[in-house]
């Protein structure tokens, strides 16, 4: 992901390089080419409890790789807590062993520049890019706020007059898009009235209660809602529009070059070897190109995105330095 200067306000994610770095001939048989393999039971970390959305991921990789034969002895760990931090330091505490990985979050990188968790990312090994999350803006369908133009015509008269839930944190995904949009349409971010709550859940909850105006969230969690007409998405920070509301304008569609992805990357401890990474690069590439794997995407509204070890490290390099920038900005970084 490239982003603009943060000065300029636009937040895009090139995607013309990230296609460069796809990669989709996997033809090869999945261990054919790796020298190392698992001589103990593997885990695959995730940071959300049983039935989130990274533990379901986690155990239909688990799935697909057992019915493939391709790795058996997998268990899927659920270590919660610190918006990951638990998850992370315990997927990094055994340098040079390959036998444990995480399912990372973009938390991987705001923890560390929060203060969180002293853990920073380049302490791990990145494997490979999986999968990105839709982001969207989402207000009842009852709202006077149709369009970004609209939300930004509040903000100028008052930027107090619209409560905004950010989910379970400030400085998260959820808050990269809110920032950067206020930014982009001459509102200083600080000044906006920005809540939390438990999770998304609870915000939707508040949402449709009339309790708070709008709420940042993934797309997945508004879509049933925004079909039913009891919600409406106005806005996503894509590069598209999504299959699954294709009626909703993207932010850039709206004039607003910003695109804020939810990745997931799948990270080991540091020091994995050439062999070690070439090993789950091949392991997880065959998952995500497995049908069972694109159903769940698209049934979640999850972009389809594979990205192995080299390409995915220069991409966090980018991704903290940027978020790093606009967290400095808003009087966040520590």
């Amino acid at each position: 992901m490239i982003y603009t200067r943060l000065a300029t306000a636009r937040w895009s994610f090139n995607l013309i390089v990230l296609m460069g770095f796809l990669f989709v001939g996997w033809g090869v048989q999945c261990h054919a080419q790796s020298k190392w393999q698992p001589d103990k039971p593997v885990e695959v970390i995730v940071t959300t409890a049983a039935g989130g959305g990274n533990d379901r991921g986690a155990r239909l990789m688990q799935k697909i790789w057992q019915e493939a034969k391709l790795l058996d002895r997998v268990a899927v760990v659920n270590k919660v807590g610190g918006g990951g931090a638990v998850a992370y330091a315990y997927a990094a505490q055994n340098p040079g062993d390959a036998h444990r990985v995480v399912a990372a979050r973009t938390g991987l990188l705001s923890n560390n520049l929060l203060g969180i968790s002293p853990l920073n990312y380049t302490e791990m090994t990145p494997l490979a890019m999986i999968g990105s999350e839709t982001m969207a803006l989402v207000v009842r369908a009852d709202s006077p706020i149709r369009s970004l133009k609209d939300l930004i015509a509040r903000w100028k008269a008052d930027p107090q007059s619209v409560s905004i839930s950010l989910g379970g944190s400030r400085g998260s995904t959820t808050h990269y898009v809110i920032a950067l949009l206020a930014k982009a349409g001459g509102v200083d971010p600080r000044r906006l009235k920005l809540l939390t709550f438990g999770g998304a859940s609870e915000a939707m909850t508040n949402l449709l209660g009339g309790h708070i105006d709008m709420m940042s969230t993934a797309m997945n969690l508004a879509v049933e809602q925004h079909k039913a007409g009891k919600v409406r998405v106005i806005g996503t920070a894509t590069t598209r529009r999504t299959w699954a509301l294709p009626d909703v304008p993207t932010l850039k569609d709206q004039g607003f070059d910003i695109v804020v992805p939810a990745w997931t990357i799948v990270m080991g401890a540091k020091g994995l070897t050439p062999a070690q990474i070439a090993y789950w690069e091949e392991l997880l590439e065959r998952a995500v190109n497995d049908e069972a794997w694109k159903k769940a995407l698209q049934e979640d509204s999850v972009e389809w995105v594979f990205m192995k070890s080299e390409p995915t490290r220069e991409f966090l390099r980018k991704d903290y330095e940027n978020i790093r920038g606009l967290l400095r900005e808003i009087g966040m970084e520590k």
